[in-house]
């Protein structure tokens, strides 16, 4: 017995030691998961050098890492613990700085995946071929704006919204897999993937007029259609009706930093959202 005490001390001393460490090495927001680069090389193979001259990389400022800085600080609901391991251990975390977004093509002549800078003028996007996420010139010129229901400002739910890309990235993309499928309502009709329940195909028309708000530089009165609209198909947005990529980033975004998703996101794609985040 003498001898069991010291023992079961020690045995307990090492599992408060290792408890400790745990907790310390779990994020707590997503400021511990990402990091600022300020470099990316390109080659003359993948990414190609017409990457670089798309996108053009730059330096972070000082003052521009304690903007987007707050905001990833801001990412710290305490049911995002597995979503932010998930990034942190399989995801991408290297965020750059960049002037503006990228798309890609086959250059079939010379045989090699080539991009071109894209037209549009998006704030941050997640590239998962290249492996880049990307703050563009957009993010800090544009426009800031409170959201109408979740009362945070529009660019927090932005930057929330891609990294929940990078988790359905880093897990194989679960927004194509039949889970999320059936808790939404997404199906094939035989010529495109719709969503069962809802006139879809008026919710793309919707989303078309929306589209032409932003292009007449209306973007503060776009977003408050969006919002609206969407929440009367029993969505977040009119956007998150697009595609399974952005339904799942945007449910997932608005189920986190709207109070009122409860009352218009259905039981049962609350219940999927519970599941994939392993809600306790």
């Amino acid at each position: 017995m003498p001898l069991f005490r010291p023992f079961l001390s020690f045995v307990l001393g090492l599992v408060t030691i290792l408890s400790v460490a745990q907790a310390q090495a779990r994020p707590q927001s997503a400021l511990d998961v990402m990091t600022f680069e300020d470099e990316f090389t390109c080659n003359d193979k993948f990414p190609h050098h017409s990457f670089c001259e798309a996108v053009e990389f730059r330096p972070w400022s000082e003052a521009e890492k304690q903007i987007v800085g707050e905001y990833l600080a801001n990412i710290n609901d305490p049911r995002l613990g597995h979503l932010l391991e998930v990034i942190k251990s399989k995801g991408i975390t290297k965020i750059h700085r960049v002037g503006y977004g990228a798309t890609w093509y086959n250059n079939i002549s010379k045989r090699r995946a080539e991009f071109v800078r894209s037209r549009d003028k998006a704030l941050l996007w997640v590239n998962p071929v290249t492996n880049v996420i990307g703050f563009s010139d957009s993010f800090f010129t544009g426009t800031s704006f409170m959201d109408p229901h979740a009362k945070v400002d529009r660019k927090q739910i932005n930057v929330f919204h891609e990294l929940v890309h990078v988790f359905d990235v880093a897990l194989g993309h679960i927004s194509t897999s039949q889970e999320f499928y059936d808790s939404v309502g997404w199906h094939w009709d035989g010529k495109e993937h719709v969503i069962g329940g809802v006139d879809y195909h008026q919710s793309q028309l919707d989303f078309k007029n929306i589209l032409a708000l932003v292009g007449n530089k209306q973007s503060a009165r776009a977003y408050a259609q969006d919002r609206e609209l969407g929440i009367q198909y029993g969505f977040p947005t009119v956007y998150s009706m697009t595609n399974t990529h952005e339904s799942f980033a945007e449910i997932i975004s608005y189920y986190i930093f709207d109070p009122t998703a409860k009352d218009y996101l259905s039981p049962k794609i609350q219940a999927y959202v519970k599941s994939v985040l392993k809600e306790d």
